[in-house]
């Protein structure tokens, strides 16, 4: 695990509001599925990811 500088796809805008997450965690399967491009850095004020924090929970 290794926790990286917080991020979100610019497609969250897209979902619904209580949808919307970012991520911290690079072993975050749907945050590597975000490819480079789409990335912003920071939190967009989104909640963190259940994956990420699960993974961080776990030390993964």
């Amino acid at each position: 695990m290794t926790l990286v500088t917080a991020f979100y796809s610019v497609n969250e805008a897209l979902k619904p509001a209580q949808n919307r997450v970012h991520h911290n965690n690079d072993a975050c399967p749907p945050g590597r599925d975000i490819p480079s491009w789409e990335r912003k850095p920071g939190t967009g004020g989104y909640r963190l990811c259940e994956d990420c924090q699960r993974m961080t929970r776990e030390g993964r």
